[in-house]
């Protein structure tokens, strides 16, 4: 029997089984959907960022002119830069990050940036839509992750041992077939029919992510096909090795559900339980109760500078009793800094340490080791959101110096230094990491892949694949 005929028989098995092209089908059709609404979610927020930064240029524009004209609030470097201006910064774009929302569920990608304490912007991790986080985001990871594998049990799970109970093995057999060359064929018919029907989803998921293609998209996409197809092919051998061992179609069927529920449910959900209990993140009570400690004990420092001043001065007249003022401030918020600058350290340090445990327990389960290269890929990983969390941290302190250095000199703000005002700079997105990070997570589900073939490959040869087992 030539290999041409068991592949073009296997297609036009499961072309008159209807279900199957209905459920490939339907499986583009939510992939596509997801992209779509990734990209929603995303656009949504770009566009928030872009008014909030076109609002910040106009605004400093406008204290600019100000300035030259001689306004008192536009040239005080204390009100402008505790009480009018604050400065929206923006994590970098990456290509379809749409496809993989990951942890922009829970991290902003904007922060409003002010001379003030760091605390009064980086503490800000809850979620903008909090019934989104409960429900989850619709996005392709989530697809590829959790709804693939069971594509592939429901079209795998029957390969050997329902070609055993209808009798097909022994007439393959019969006419010249080995048991192992026949289920091969079949098995590389089915998986690339999966294939070929994922990669085009993506394909068109991430068309509509991007309207100009470029190396890094063209990079980016190519790791999305190739981790997902490296799934795919362990769920699709895993269903192929089960059903050569099991004794009835109903009982692969229920071992695979079992492998299902177990690898992408419960070790994922036992993973973040153990990171939990093992690095346990400082508590949010205590950094509260730290702040208020901190705030009243920097008041009550200069509270009789800063009572005197009011009592002195009622109302604000004059550049000297603005500065006055506003160097209390900029005291007070350097001494609350003080304190909770070690807080807000050991909160970002506790979630590299996190990271760090995660990236050893994600070899556990393929879901979370898939799901993290997908992430990865889009730039929307713990790691991405850490860098630039880092990144807007250095930059409040040179926005703060800014403006800290005329207000201790007294030096009034003019028009020109509405130009030189800091800029901020995201970390970009660099395909290279991408790839030092990717390279280990794939070799070794291509080898666990690999694996799992040859113990099936073996299993084919038993004399039971053909007669029969006993449960």
């Amino acid at each position: 029997m030539r290999s041409a005929d068991i592949m073009s028989g296997e297609l036009n098995l499961l072309r008159r089984e209807q279900i199957i092209p209905w459920v490939l089908l339907g499986f583009i059709f939510a992939v596509v959907s997801a992209g779509f609404s990734g990209r929603l979610i995303i656009a949504e927020k770009r566009a928030v960022a872009l008014v909030a930064s076109e609002e910040a240029r106009t605004l400093i524009d406008s204290l600019a002119v100000q300035a030259a004209s001689g306004s008192e609030t536009a040239r005080s470097a204390g009100a402008v830069a505790y009480s009018v201006l604050s400065i929206p910064v923006t994590k970098a774009a990456a290509p379809l990050e749409g496809l993989a929302i990951g942890q922009s569920d829970l991290l902003p990608d904007t922060y409003w940036v002010t001379a003030r304490g760091a605390h009064k912007f980086l503490g800000q991790t809850d979620p903008e839509n909090s019934l989104r986080l409960v429900t989850g985001n619709f996005d392709v990871a989530f697809l590829i992750v959790w709804v693939l594998p069971l594509i592939a049990i429901g079209m795998m799970f029957d390969i050997v041992v329902g070609e055993r109970e209808r009798g097909v093995l022994s007439l393959a057999c019969v006419a010249g077939a080995s048991a192992g060359r026949f289920v091969w064929h079949k098995w590389w018919c089915r998986f690339l029919l999966l294939a070929a029907a994922t990669t085009l989803a993506i394909v068109l998921a991430a068309t509509i992510q991007t309207g100009v293609w470029t190396a890094t998209t063209t990079f980016v996409l190519i790791g999305w096909v190739l981790s997902t197809l490296v799934y795919l092919a362990l769920w699709c051998a895993l269903a192929f090795y089960v059903s050569a061992g099991a004794a009835s179609s109903e009982s692969a069927a229920t071992r695979l559900a079992a492998a299902w529920l177990v690898f992408v449910v419960l070790v994922p959900a036992f993973t973040n339980l153990l990171t939990s209990s093992a690095v346990a993140p400082p508590s949010r009570v205590a950094l509260t109760a730290a702040l208020r400690e901190a705030t009243e004990q920097a008041d009550k420092t200069i509270a009789a500078e800063r009572d005197q001043w009011f009592f002195d001065h009622p109302d604000i007249k004059g550049e000297m009793d603005r500065q006055a003022y506003y160097r209390s401030v900029a005291r007070s918020e350097i001494e609350i800094d003080k304190v909770m600058s070690p807080l807000l350290e050991e909160f970002a340090q506790n979630a590299r340490d996190q990271q760090r445990f995660v990236e050893t327990l994600k070899y556990l389960s393929p879901g979370t080791l898939t799901f993290r290269s997908l992430t990865t890929l889009s730039g929307s990983d713990g790691d991405q959101h850490a860098r630039f969390r880092d990144a807007v941290a250095n930059y409040h302190d040179e926005w703060r110096q800014f403006f800290l250095t005329r207000l201790q000199t007294g030096t009034p703000l003019a028009a020109n230094d509405y130009t030189q005002l800091p800029r901020f700079s995201p970390p970009q997105y660099d395909w290279r990491e991408m790839v030092k990070t990717l390279v280990i997570p794939l070799l070794f589900m291509i080898g666990l892949t690999l694996m799992i073939c040859l113990q099936a490959s073996r299993r084919l040869r038993e004399p039971g694949v053909i007669v029969g087992r006993s449960a």
